[in-house]
């Protein structure tokens, strides 16, 4: 018997779960639309400052989503990401609606409950995914996600930015209005558990 992909899978049952539900829209969305060769073009020309073909060092601090993910998409492990390794990482993103996302958010060491993660997709993926956000559980865990006024069991594949806001709670701007909190989710191995921890400080 053939196996459904773990990707797959979470969302059949995102899918059936919203038949009937009169709550939050929980309709299926269809799987994103990824123009691998577009999307991996669009990143060198919007982060290749020195024009050298690859993305690299500082240019790599502009993107913290590619930044988390160069050891992984740089295959040949020369600290640089081509649009050949790009195109190659975002062909993975395919086939799947919504990957199960875990974030975990931290202040000073302590859970931060009520707090809004969003999760803005680069422009250079050309439009095929829509900001994403979650509120933090009293433990300080995401895992359930809203798009576009839908309800999602977790985040459709592809690199963002990571945004942390609390309502009568002000949290430094490096990890909001001037972030350099990044992601990555899907690209890696089918059925793979995707995490983050986010680990804030006052100061």
């Amino acid at each position: 018997m053939r196996q459904i992909p773990a990707l797959l899978l979470v969302w059949s049952v995102f899918a059936v779960a919203g038949c009937g539900d009169k709550g939050p829209d929980m309709s299926p969305i269809a799987p994103p639309s990824y123009d691998a060769e577009s999307m991996a073009k669009s990143a060198i020309v919007q982060l290749d400052k020195n024009v050298n073909g690859t993305i690299e060092g500082v240019e790599l601090d502009a993107c913290p989503g590619l930044k988390a993910t160069l050891a992984s998409a740089d295959t040949n492990k020369d600290n640089k990401l081509s649009a050949e390794e790009l195109k190659t990482r975002f062909e993975g993103y395919r086939g799947a609606g919504a990957v199960a996302y875990t974030i975990k958010v931290t202040l000073d060491g302590n859970p931060l409950p009520d707090a809004t993660v969003t999760l803005t997709p680069e422009l250079f993926m050309s439009g095929a995914v829509a900001e994403t956000s979650g509120r933090t559980d009293p433990d300080g865990t995401v895992t359930k996600y809203t798009v576009e006024k839908r309800e999602l069991p977790g985040v459709a594949p592809g690199i963002y930015r990571v945004a942390v806001t609390k309502d009568g709670v002000t949290l430094p701007a490096k990890y909001n209005s001037q972030t350099t909190l990044g992601c990555e989710v899907g690209g890696g191995a089918r059925g793979s558990s995707w995490t983050l921890d986010v680990k804030m400080t006052s100061k």
